[in-house]
């Protein structure tokens, strides 16, 4: 039979993050909802608690710890607020096409300042006509000399408008079609860039979801992720890992109703 129980260590981690959500998040959770606010200072504590970049491995200074393990502190911080959970829980999301895919030098240019000091990352797949379909996307990603050039709108995109970077996916050969995708890092201070919607939500109105319009926005050739052309490959491996994250989110939240 298969044993199911949990580890001593994860029992403990489990204890934690239940404190955490208890001590920090229930409290305040329902004052930042009806604010639409993301409470920053939630976030602050959550890095501080080793809560934000949970998978990140040790050697890049994050939590070294396995899906089963981030699932277990999804589902505890959820039961407090899934906006909030929602918030925190974005990093991983925006930062798995990095941890899959990157050069040792990305690796170390982009993820290991998120375990340095608490800041937000983006995952910027999503457009106007492109949802499910995640084929469908229009942003462009022009090759010019030793750039791309970045044109386009993403939208419902989670943490857009705190974010200190962006994983974008974009075309960078539009005649290709989704086979033209490709994947770029980007850092949000970028010239061109700009927020020109945050969405006003029924639910988990304490996790900042925004419209993100680039407009001739350039980035070095070296922040592609993987190859050109691979970016849907990377977007789907990513998500594949992120969906069990949700369900433990949804989990925490049906616990609490």
């Amino acid at each position: 039979m298969v044993d199911f129980s949990l580890t001593e260590e994860l029992q403990d981690l489990q204890r934690r993050a239940q404190e955490f959500a208890a001590r920090e998040i229930i409290p305040i959770a329902a004052e930042y909802d009806r604010r639409g606010e993301v409470p920053m200072h939630v976030v602050e504590r959550a890095f501080e608690a080793g809560f934000l970049n949970l998978t990140v491995p040790r050697e890049l200074g994050g939590g070294g710890c396995s899906a089963l393990a981030s699932a277990i502190v999804t589902e505890e911080l959820a039961y407090g607020c899934a906006g909030i959970t929602t918030t925190i829980m974005a990093n991983g999301l925006a930062l798995t096409p990095l941890l899959l895919f990157a050069t040792p030098e990305q690796l170390e240019r982009f993820v290991r300042p998120f375990c340095q000091k608490p800041q937000l990352a983006a995952f910027c797949l999503t457009e106007r006509q492109a949802g499910s379909d995640a084929g469908a996307i229009q942003t462009t990603a022009i090759p010019d000399g030793d750039s791309y050039v970045i044109n386009g709108v993403k939208c419902f995109i989670t943490n857009g408008a705190v974010a200190s970077l962006y994983t974008v996916f974009a075309l960078t050969d539009p005649e290709r079609g989704p086979r033209g995708a490709s994947a770029l890092i980007v850092p949000a201070d970028t010239p061109g860039i700009s927020i020109t919607k945050v969405e006003d939500k029924m639910g988990q109105r304490a996790s900042n979801t925004a419209e993100i319009t680039f407009k001739d926005v350039r980035v070095p050739k070296e922040n592609l992720l993987s190859k050109e052309g691979r970016g849907l490959q990377v977007a789907l491996k990513t998500l594949d890992y992120a969906r069990a994250g949700v369900g433990a989110l949804a989990t925490g939240v049906a616990r609490r109703a």
